[in-house]
């Protein structure tokens, strides 16, 4: 398979666990824990898989004879690494807040 590929089905992998992370965390979805964990598991497992599939992308993308379209990927690719950085410290933060409200809504229950 080729690194591009992989790269595109990986982060179609992260975009579905990101939104059933989304979905699991949502204010009025009543999940359990156990399902919460499972969706905060896959996001993690899925952001880590197309994490190595756009470091792997990058790493050949700088080997590779220097040109004009190698460079627009290689950029583009940053971008896209800067901005997975991103939606995992996002998705972390969520999963944070989610399991801290959890904990105060059941010490009043």
């Amino acid at each position: 398979m080729s690194l591009k590929k992989r790269m595109i089905e990986t982060s179609i992998k992260f975009i579905q666990a990101q939104r059933a992370l989304l979905k699991a965390t949502a204010t009025n979805a009543r999940r359990s824990e156990t399902e919460l964990k499972e969706a905060a598991e896959e996001f993690l497992k899925a952001a880590k898989s197309y994490s190595a599939a756009l470091q792997a992308l990058f790493e050949y993308l700088l080997a590779a004879e220097p040109s004009e379209a190698i460079d627009v990927e290689l950029s583009h690719t940053e971008r896209l690494i800067d901005a997975l950085d991103k939606e995992k410290r996002v998705g972390s933060k969520l999963i944070t807040h989610y399991l801290h409200v959890r904990s105060l809504l059941g010490r009043n229950n």
